[in-house]
């Protein structure tokens, strides 16, 4: 005789459940529009807001990124042409350096883009100061000028934080106290890549730029793309400082 069955398997089960492999939030944590369903004729569609925002970032800063190294080697060279090519780079490390940690993916992938990040601020501040100090110009006059000095002595301070606190935890005290400190990293991380992203938007702006390439609807649709999916893909519960 068979036994009757459990009314939950009468119940038609997808072959694949799409919410399986998502992440899991707690009920005091805002979903962050990881997984949003559509109606559609067929049914519901979902789309995994995470990659989308993740996506927004990626697509935006190499658009950023793209555009300055198309711009710089489409030009005679010469020795200045160094300082936007690595400060690109520090654009585009900064950004998806944080992205991969949104992302859970190895932290090891954050060492290295931040790794990166900071030789190439230290190599593209020696190119405009060496280049200025050649032509004997003043140093630090612009806006751009003054928040390029603010913006490369704070990464340096936040890499050396955060290799400190990953490399040397014994420093702050143990593993367990540079943990309870990470949250601090990524906040001062959030502000700081808005403060490279501002004195990114400034160079675009620089007289020597708009000569080769004046379409500031570029540079603000890059910057655009990033914004949203930075501010999409952050989770709040890691940001609580209090």
């Amino acid at each position: 005789m068979v036994s009757p069955r459990n009314s939950e398997d009468n119940i038609a089960k997808p072959l694949i459940d799409h919410n399986s492999s998502l992440p899991q939030y707690s009920s005091t944590e805002p979903a962050n529009f990881s997984n949003v369903s559509i109606p559609t004729p067929t049914g519901p569609t979902n789309f995994n807001m995470s990659f989308v925002f993740s996506l927004l970032v990626v697509l935006g800063t190499f658009l950023f990124a793209g555009t300055v190294w198309y711009i710089t080697s489409s030009v005679d060279y010469f020795f200045f042409i160094w300082h936007p090519l690595l400060m690109a780079m520090v654009v585009s490390m900064a950004t998806l350096g944080i992205v991969v940690l949104q992302k859970a993916y190895s932290l090891n992938f954050h060492k290295v883009m931040q790794s990166i990040a900071f030789l190439s601020v230290i190599g593209g501040f020696y190119i405009t100061y060496t280049f200025k100090a050649e032509g004997n110009k003043e140093h630090f006059t612009s806006p751009h000028g003054k928040f390029g000095l603010i913006t490369f002595s704070l990464i340096l301070i936040q890499s050396i934080a955060g290799s400190t606190l990953v490399n040397f935890p014994g420093v702050v005290g143990g593993v367990a106290k540079a943990k309870a400190m990470y949250k601090y990293h990524r906040v001062s991380g959030y502000l700081l890549l808005s403060l490279i992203w501002l004195t990114a938007l400034g160079g675009t702006q620089a007289d020597w730029t708009k000569s080769q390439f004046d379409h500031l609807w570029i540079w603000l649709s890059a910057t655009g793309m990033v914004l949203v999916g930075i501010i999409g893909g952050i989770k709040s519960s890691k940001l609580k400082v209090f």
